[in-house]
């Protein structure tokens, strides 16, 4: 198989500042044949320790924050100190409220299921908890206040994140 089919999880997870320890071999957690490519799809997981993001090197300042374009409303979303700010005002969120607001950011326009969403922000690969980004998602809206509009449901697909429009 050559290297540019390969999608490495891993190493996006350290671009976003997750530097795992040693992960050994990995599991294989599934494996799915692609139709008429003779190519199969392999899951691999690694088992990482919770301590581990703690110990991550602070990510280079141009990845710290994703501020809106001048002239649009202000949403900013400080990975370092995993604060989320609305027009200057600071948003509490849960730890899985900023991770699925920063996790959908950071693609804008990018439709996100809600299996990949349970994946990347839960660490589950099952088809369970569909209802849990639901919830989360709503949650979410309800504290971006007039920013609510920029998690966009697609329906029969997920969510998307859509930066505001310029008037």
């Amino acid at each position: 198989m050559s290297r540019q089919n390969v999608i490495d999880f891993v190493e996006r997870r350290r671009e976003q500042g997750h530097e795992p320890t040693d992960l050994g071999q990995g599991s294989v957690l599934g494996v799915m044949p692609v139709p008429e490519t003779g190519a199969v799809l392999m899951i691999v997981g690694y088992l990482v320790p919770a301590g581990v993001a703690a110990d991550a090197p602070e990510p280079p300042p141009a990845a710290v924050q994703r501020r809106a374009a001048p002239g649009e409303d202000e949403l900013v979303l400080d990975r370092a100190a995993r604060v989320a700010r609305a027009d200057g005002e600071e948003i509490e969120l849960t730890f899985r409220e900023f991770e699925l607001l920063d996790y959908l950011s950071s693609a804008p326009g990018r439709v996100y299921n809600r299996r990949q969403l349970m994946a990347a922000v839960w660490d589950r690969y099952d088809d369970e908890g569909g209802r849990t980004v639901d919830v989360h998602v709503l949650r979410l809206r309800r504290k971006l206040g007039r920013h609510a509009g920029r998690i966009v449901t697609v329906r029969n697909v997920g969510y998307k994140y859509q930066p505001s429009r310029r008037r």
